[in-house]
């Protein structure tokens, strides 16, 4: 699938760093999009992986002590909490 470069200083730089390097025009830019990809990519911060958020929520429960708190918490606790937010529901 081919690219059309209207615009023509694009397509000068594109040719002036072919001839630089020696490649053909289509490697020139091939080379110049991963080096730039590779660049965004390594500013990019990763999503943290579920363990992540797993273990920093631990280390918060450890900072702030609710490691040491068991809640004793059944599907009926939510269901009842579930219940009294409609009950509270303006529409």
């Amino acid at each position: 699938m081919a690219i059309l470069i209207k615009n023509p200083e694009v397509e000068k730089r594109a040719r002036e760093l072919a001839a630089l390097t020696g490649e053909s025009l289509t490697g020139a830019i091939d080379e110049a999009i991963k080096r730039r990809l590779t660049e965004e990519n390594a500013r990019i911060k990763p999503r943290p992986t579920v363990a992540e958020m797993m273990a920093a929520t631990e280390r918060f429960r450890k900072a702030v002590g609710l490691d040491k708190r068991k809640v004793n918490a059944t599907k009926q606790t939510f269901d009842d909490l579930w219940a009294e937010s409609e009950d509270l529901d303006p529409r």
